[in-house]
């Protein structure tokens, strides 16, 4: 069994390789934004406060706690979805390639609704929906890829 996974390692093209690392990059970020978000509530409390006059610092309070709640459960999922594809793309399966697709290109649009939503994030999102577009497109263009995952089908 060690060997077929050496032997495919092997002969997984480099642009497949580095869509992988590119999802493990993408991986860390579903990790450090709810991190984040947790360590600096004062911050998303203020937008929220900001964004909602009418809101009273119970409201508030109780908006951020739902907020890094969310994040947290929403990042998590697509923490575990990113790990599941950096694990499962090197075996050709085309649905891999289909599941990178959809979910990276889904998680752009995502960060559309999080840069409208809160200004915390507006120097990470167009550098992680930049490393998802390009995932995409290593996994899509290059002959090799493409030669890669018709192998299985």
């Amino acid at each position: 069994m060690q060997r077929s996974a050496l032997v495919m390692a092997l002969r997984t093209p480099t642009s497949v390789q580095a869509a992988r690392v590119l999802l493990t990059a993408v991986a860390i970020s579903h990790v450090v934004v709810p991190v984040l978000m947790s360590f600096d509530q004062s911050a998303l409390r203020n937008q929220i406060a900001t964004q909602h006059p009418d809101f009273g610092a119970a409201e508030v309070a109780r908006s951020a706690t739902i907020a890094v709640f969310s994040g947290a459960v929403f990042h998590g999922i697509l923490l575990a979805l990113c790990a599941l594809l950096v694990w499962k793309l090197a075996t050709a399966r085309p649905w891999t390639r289909r599941l990178a697709t959809v979910s990276q290109l889904l998680s752009v649009v995502f960060s559309v609704v999080s840069w409208s939503s809160s200004p915390m994030f507006h120097t990470v999102i167009p550098i992680i929906s930049a490393a998802q577009i390009l995932t995409v497109a290593l996994l899509w263009f290059p002959s090799t890829a493409r030669e890669f995952f018709a192998e299985r089908t």
